[in-house]
């Protein structure tokens, strides 16, 4: 009689990947990011930066604002991009810009691949007045001078239940964008913008962080099957970081924990 064993392949353990904050990079983290960043603007497919800029606004407007999918869609925003990077450099991540902490533009995101961008939107139908490259005018708008102040985060850090914490993140959320002004005060062109990443990962970071701290404080539950576009992907399966394979350094030591 021949036995026949069925052999079982080896688990492998995947590596959790950490964002980190973007002025806490390394010379190396930096170099690597804006050599990732140059690569993938370069790619003119459905895999490069100008294709995943444009889910936010134009061409394609997925994006979702001042509504109960913000936080869960701009997470899977994130993660889809952050994955394109690394096709490029496994080792890249995006990093935080924690605006409570440090009032001006992380050094990474002044200058080179991460100061600017290109504008080129994944279409064959353009008009005129679309601008060719991103720019900021941080500090300028009279109605936002200055970031937000640690005290708004926390407040909105102290939100009872997800639909509160999404209401009180999101005009902080906006006011960054004003702040910094250009190109990331517009939501047409502002992924287009290399700091916008850096941005919504701070945003990111603040919802698992009250996650964290309100442990089983989930979305309403008719919001937890609803679709996440353009990906298959639903608010359910962006609720857990660690499953998406990325996590924040030392991101649930404490709300005002900002390294």
């Amino acid at each position: 009689m021949t036995v026949v064993a069925q052999v079982q392949p080896r688990a492998v353990r995947a590596t959790l990947k950490h964002r980190k904050s973007a002025d806490k990079l390394s010379a190396d983290e930096v170099k690597r990011l804006r050599e990732t960043i140059k690569a993938a603007l370069k790619i003119a497919d459905n895999r490069g930066y100008q294709f995943y800029a444009g889910w936010h606004g134009v061409p394609f407007e997925y994006c979702k604002h001042h509504e109960p999918l913000f936080l869960p869609w701009h997470r899977a925003y994130l993660y889809f991009f952050e994955l394109s990077l690394q096709r490029i450099d496994p080792e890249v991540t995006l990093p935080w810009w924690d605006w409570t902490a440090l009032d001006e533009i992380p050094k990474p995101f002044r200058t080179g691949a991460l100061g600017s961008a290109p504008i080129k939107p994944f279409t064959s139908v353009s008009r005129p007045g679309w601008p060719k490259t991103t720019f900021r005018k941080p500090g300028q708008h009279p109605m936002v001078p200055r970031l937000p102040s640690l005290a708004e985060y926390e407040w909105a850090m102290s939100a009872p239940s997800f639909t509160a914490f999404n209401e009180r993140i999101t005009p902080i959320h906006d006011s960054v964008h004003v702040w910094v002004g250009g190109t990331m005060g517009d939501p047409d062109w502002a992924a287009y913008d290399p700091l916008f990443w850096a941005h919504h990962c701070m945003v990111d970071r603040a919802w698992r962080i009250w996650q964290h701290n309100k442990p089983g404080a989930l979305p309403p539950n008719w919001l937890l099957d609803q679709s996440l576009r353009p990906r298959n992907i639903s608010v359910r399966d962006v609720l857990d970081v660690k499953q998406l394979g990325y996590d924040y350094a030392q991101s649930s030591s404490s709300v005002g924990g900002t390294r």
